[in-house]
């Protein structure tokens, strides 16, 4: 209910910044990187911290060691590789369906050609929100299903991370995320794992950016305008990143297995109340004006 009601305020924000009067247009690296990085803390890591108060040990984590935080970050290369392909194959759906580009609530154009650009972006678009989805999303939400009710919890917290995100074109590739961050969660014991997935994802494009490229949707307005190579590049990365997931899932059910303690984890599901006792009417109200949000979205009124 915090998250969707501060998520509206700062959409209003938005929209009301594209007045001229405005110093730094929504749309600049500077006004973007204001607006990400206050909603960040704002709407996901200071309600996170406080809503944690008194189950932090759970909601944190602990520490095991640094080989999970290697997995991790290694594992943000075909997580990259998926989302890429997803979201570029999505562009190419939504514009072959005749419709016109629907641009995120949040995004930037330019300024990212000084190296001092680029690391106001990286900090802007990545590091700040991973930090903030990691403690609120997988941290705060994910302490708060059973074990036993994991696979729901994936489900619904990667559907909020989805949704908060405000991006249509990019719903999948958060989706995605979103189920692999959970996944990363549960085996590795901390929310660490999962910020670091998200960042290292973003930094490996400059490592394989020749060898996959995303679709700037800045730049096309029909499907005609998409050069056949995103394809040639997105099929082979979607099917190399699967498999490479697949491999550091089984390595993190091994790890897992290693510090697992189910005595544990069953004491701590006995504090937590069953899901379908949890919903009631601020989750429904969460979830119509997120719904609102993005009809809006879909509309263009931030445009």
């Amino acid at each position: 209910m915090v998250m969707s009601i501060l998520t509206a305020v700062f959409y209003g924000i938005r929209v009301l910044a594209n007045n001229e009067a405005c110093p730094f247009p929504p749309t600049s690296l500077i006004g973007y990187t204001f607006l990400s990085v206050l909603m960040s803390l704002c709407v996901l890591l200071l309600p996170g911290f406080i809503l944690s108060s008194g189950i932090t040990d759970q909601v944190v984590g602990r520490n095991t060691g640094a080989g999970s935080l290697l997995l991790a970050a290694c594992s943000g290369i075909p997580l990259m590789m998926v989302t890429t392909s997803i979201y570029n194959f999505t562009a190419w759906i939504v514009l072959r369906l005749g419709s016109s580009v629907i641009f995120p609530a949040f995004f930037y154009h330019g300024g990212t050609e000084s190296k001092a650009g680029m690391a106001l972006s990286i900090l802007a678009d990545t590091v700040v929100p991973a930090a903030g989805a990691s403690v609120f999303f997988f941290g705060l939400l994910w302490s708060r299903f059973r074990s036993r009710e994991r696979f729901v919890g994936y489900i619904i917290i990667s559907c909020a991370y989805m949704l908060y995100s405000m991006d249509f074109i990019a719903a999948g590739s958060f989706f995605v995320a979103g189920l692999w961050c959970c996944f990363l969660r549960t085996k590795t014991g901390n929310i660490f794992c999962p910020f670091l997935a998200l960042v290292s994802s973003r930094l490996s494009i400059f490592l394989f950016g020749n060898a996959i490229t995303k679709i700037d949707i800045l730049k096309v307005q029909t499907y005609s305008d998409i050069d056949s190579t995103f394809f040639y590049s997105s099929l082979p990365a979607l099917f190399i990143g699967v498999i490479l997931i697949s491999f550091f899932m089984r390595s993190l059910n091994s790890f897992r297995d290693a510090y697992a303690d189910d005595e544990e984890e069953g004491i701590y599901d006995k504090v937590i109340p069953a899901f379908d006792k949890g919903l009631n009417l601020t989750v429904i109200t969460a979830g119509i004006i997120l719904a609102v949000l993005w009809i809006m979205i879909i509309k263009g009124v931030h445009i």
